[in-house]
């Protein structure tokens, strides 16, 4: 692996700690409005699209939901600015461009949940898109990069591009919305399914993604190391 500059190894440390962080707090407050609206309606829940969770009139905890949602886009802004700092190579430029667009998007639908129609849709749309890039490059610095895109970041990256493919599909172009689901019927919804694939699969994908920076910074720390005491010898 080649740097033009040294990785500061506590630094990224202090990112991939940060990250890994702000992943607990946003999975758990997720679980907990989840937890809270199975209590209400019971198994309808897995027929509910997970934007629904916050609903303010709606669901009982929403400010839980949009406030995890939130802290989740900060955690991938996180891991974005981790992985450009390690400087590896012209892809990981782009994977962190779009990672930052993920992370910004996630950060809006969380403030403007499904109360905000307009906004709402807007932002989810972005981030769909978004995501389907950072996926497919992802996958494609796979080929050239595999110290970038180890094999548990490409098999999340892959699942990742098959769920948003699956809900670019699904979309409705016109209205910028996905067609309801019967949320009273005992049905098996594909939109919902999807959707909440989608959601924890970006979360497992910056989780993995933080793994291997810690790698990749200690890995650079050791190359540095040895390069100046061989320098030293010389």
């Amino acid at each position: 692996m080649t740097n033009e500059h040294p990785i500061n190894y506590d630094f990224h440390r202090m990112v991939v700690i940060a990250i890994l962080a702000g992943a607990f707090i946003s999975a758990l407050g997720i679980s907990i409005t989840f937890m809270a609206k199975f209590a209400q309606i019971g198994p309808l829940v897995f027929n509910q699209r997970p934007d629904y969770l916050g609903n303010y009139i709606d669901s009982p905890l929403a400010y839980i939901f949009n406030m995890g949602l939130i802290v989740a886009g900060l955690c991938i802004l996180l891991a974005m600015y981790g992985l450009q700092q390690l400087r590896l190579a012209e892809i990981g430029k782009y994977i962190a461009m779009s990672g930052y667009l993920v992370g910004m998007f996630v950060i809006l639908i969380g403030i403007y949940p499904i109360n905000y129609l307009f906004e709402h849709r807007l932002f989810s749309t972005g981030f769909l898109i978004a995501t389907l890039l950072l996926y497919v490059l992802t996958l494609c610095a796979r080929l050239n990069h595999k110290q970038l895109c180890s094999r548990p970041l490409f098999v999340v990256s892959l699942l990742g591009f098959l769920a948003a493919a699956s809900l670019t599909a699904l979309l409705d172009w016109q209205t910028l919305d996905f067609y309801p689901c019967p949320h009273q019927s005992q049905r098996f919804c594909l939109v919902s399914f999807v959707m909440w694939c989608q959601t924890s699969l970006v979360v497992i994908w910056c989780i993995t993604l933080a793994i291997g920076i810690k790698k990749l910074a200690r890995q650079s720390y050791h190359d540095a190391i040895t390069t100046k005491m061989s320098a030293s010898y010389q």
